[in-house]
C-alpha cells in the first residue's frame, strides 16, 4: 500500500507533468519530482531520455552501495535484471538471421538432455513454454541453497522433469527459466561461454564498453559496478546477488544508461538485426488465453507497431527501458534502490506525456 503522502505526491507530480506545454517544461517538472522522490528514499539511480539518439535529459542521483561512500555517476553499471533478456533474444535472432538456427526448432535438437520434446526456441523466447519458474522450484521445492549455474539448472530439469504448467505454445506465462535455457542453446551453437559470446557479437562491435556479465562467483568486479540495496528501518541496507546469480541468459548483465542508449540506437539503425527480424520481435505473440502482458520475442509490446519496452527487477534493482518506435524517444531508468510504485508511476506519466507531444 502506498503511503498517503506519496499518493498525494504522485497525483500532483503527474498532474503538473501532464499540464506541461513543452518538452523543456516537462523535463524541468520531472527533474524536480525525481529530486523529491530521492529525498523520500523512493529513487536512487540514473535516468536518461533520448530522441533519435540525441540525449535530451540525463540524471544521476544517489549512491553506488549501502555504505553511501561513493556517489553514482553516469558511467555506473547496474544489474539490468530482466532487461538482459533483450540481449539474449537478440543473440538468438542473430543466429536465426545467419540461418544457423531455426526459431521453430525443438530445443532438444541443440541440448540433448533437455526433457521437453515439444518446446521450441520460439516458445522460450516468447514465454509460452509452460515450464515452472526456477527460482521457486530450486528454493521452495528442491530446497537447494548451494550456488546454481546454468549447467546445474539444466541437469536438475533433466533429472526431475517438473510438470509443465501449460501446453507449449498455448499460454503466455512470464518465466525466467526459458531464457536460462536459451543461454545454453547459445553456448552450444557458438562454442563460447555466454559472457564471451555477448562480447564477441554485441558489446565489442557496438562499443558498449560498460556492458558485461557479472555473476556471484566472479572473484572481481569492474570499478563501475553498482550494488543492490534497499531502504529499510531508516537506513540503506545491502540487497545484492544471491546463490541463483550464477545463472545467465535471463539476467546478470550489467550496463549503463549511455550504453543502453547505444544499444537502443543500434537496434533502430539495423546494426543488430534486419528489419524483418525486428518486426517479428516486436509482434505480439498469439495465444489462446489473453495475457495481462503482451510479449513478442524478447520485448514487451506496449503498443503494437509503436512502442516496446522491458523492465528488470531483482534483489536491490529495479529498471526500465521504454522505446517509442514512431517518435524516436527512449526513456531509460536504472535504480539500485528498488524504486517504488511512486517512481514507476512518475516515469510512466513522463514517458506518455512526451510521446503525446506534437512532433
Amino acid at each position: 500500500m502506498i503511503k498517503p503522502f506519496l499518493s498525494v505526491f504522485i497525483s500532483l507530480s503527474c498532474f503538473t507533468i501532464l499540464q506541461a506545454q513543452s518538452i523543456d517544461h516537462l523535463i524541468k517538472r520531472f527533474d524536480k519530482s525525481i529530486d523529491s522522490l530521492h529525498q523520500l528514499h523512493e529513487f536512487n539511480g540514473n535516468i536518461l531520455l533520448a530522441k533519435d539518439g540525441i540525449t535530451l535529459y540525463e540524471k544521476s542521483i544517489g549512491y553506488t552501495d549501502s555504505s553511501k561512500k561513493h556517489q553514482l555517476n553516469l558511467s555506473s553499471a547496474f544489474n539490468l535484471a530482466s532487461i538482459s533478456k533483450t540481449f539474449t533474444s537478440s543473440l538468438i535472432l542473430m543466429y536465426v538471421q545467419e540461418r544457423k538456427l531455426n526459431i521453430d526448432d525443438q530445443v532438444s535438437k541443440y541440448i540433448s538432455i533437455f526433457p521437453y520434446k515439444d518446446i521450441t526456441i520460439r516458445h522460450l523466447l516468447n514465454h509460452t513454454h509452460g515450464m515452472i519458474e526456477y527460482f521457486d522450484w530450486i528454493y521452495d521445492t528442491l530446497k537447494i541453497k548451494d550456488t546454481i549455474g546454468n549447467d546445474q539448472l539444466l541437469a536438475l530439469l533433466s533429472k526431475y522433469k517438473p510438470a509443465l504448467t501449460s501446453v507449449p505454445g498455448e499460454k503466455f506465462n512470464y518465466c525466467n527459466t526459458g531464457y536460462a535455457v536459451l543461454s545454453e542453446v547459445l553456448e552450444t551453437i557458438s562454442g563460447m561461454s555466454y559472457p564471451e559470446l555477448l562480447k564477441y557479437k554485441i558489446t565489442k562491435p557496438l562499443k558498449l564498453k560498460n556492458t558485461y556479465v557479472q555473476t556471484v562467483k566472479m572473484p572481481k568486479s569492474p570499478k563501475n559496478r553498482v550494488y543492490g540495496m534497499k531502504y529499510k528501518d531508516g537506513r540503506w541496507n545491502a540487497n545484492d546477488l544471491t546463490t541463483l546469480d550464477e545463472i545467465v541468459g535471463d539476467g546478470n548483465i550489467y550496463s549503463t544508461v549511455h550504453d543502453l542508449q547505444k544499444w537502443d540506437q543500434a537496434l533502430r539503425d539495423g546494426k543488430v538485426l534486419e528489419p524483418a527480424i525486428l518486426l517479428e520481435a516486436y509482434t505480439p505473440t498469439v495465444v489462446l488465453e489473453k495475457p495481462k502482458m503482451v510479449y513478442g520475442l524478447g520485448w514487451i509490446i506496449n503498443e503494437p507497431g509503436k512502442k516496446v519496452s522491458h523492465s528488470g527487477s531483482w534483489n536491490g534493482f529495479k529498471n526500465n527501458i521504454v522505446r517509442d518506435l514512431q517518435n524516436g524517444y527512449t526513456l531509460i531508468s536504472l535504480s539500485n534502490g528498488t524504486a517504488g510504485i511512486a517512481t514507476y508511476k512518475l516515469l510512466d506519466q513522463f514517458e506518455k506525456a512526451i510521446s503525446n507531444l506534437k512532433q
